[in-house]
């Protein structure tokens, strides 16, 4: 974990269950600490909950890196990770049509999800990253890049307005 100053924190290794638990309690204590008590601090931290999972879900092999970042008045959560072919497919898909989407369609495909039978292996095929978008709208993103072995690295960034 590295935060040299206030407005950056940073974790790059493994992720499993533990990890994630110490990451998270961290994570809580320093957003209390550098944004104070504030009506939208639950909403954040649950973004970087749900990018921490999705990258634990998701990671075929090797470590994460993780990123929250205050930039002026927005917050900068990013995720990388390794994955499979069809799971980084898959995520480039969901965060398209996640940008072409009003709050309203976002809220209407959630529920649609929520309602499908039909969750993957993983999980629910996007249900992860439709939970954020009802919570920051459509200012996700997703990069995904060819690696060596046959994997991909997925970089996911979300970025929300900080509310005063």
């Amino acid at each position: 974990m590295n935060a040299p100053n206030s407005n950056l924190i940073r974790y790059e290794g493994l992720l499993n269950s533990e990890v994630r638990v110490q990451l998270t309690d961290l994570l809580m204590a320093i957003a209390l600490t550098n944004l104070g008590s504030r009506g939208d601090l639950k909403k954040l931290f649950g973004v970087a909950v749900e990018l921490l999972d999705n990258a634990q879900r998701y990671c075929s092999a090797g470590s994460v890196s993780f990123q929250w970042r205050i930039q002026g008045p927005e917050l900068v959560i990013e995720i990388s990770n390794l994955a499979d072919k069809a799971d980084a497919e898959r995520l480039l898909s969901i965060v398209a049509s996640i940008q072409s989407m009003s709050s309203e369609q976002i809220a209407e495909a959630f529920k649609q999800q929520l309602q499908d039978p039909a969750f993957g292996e993983k999980g629910g095929a996007g249900l992860g990253m439709l939970q954020i978008a009802r919570k920051v709208g459509n200012r996700i993103t997703a990069n995904v890049r060819p690696e060596p072995d046959g994997v991909y690295r997925c970089t996911s960034q979300v970025t929300t307005l900080l509310r005063s």
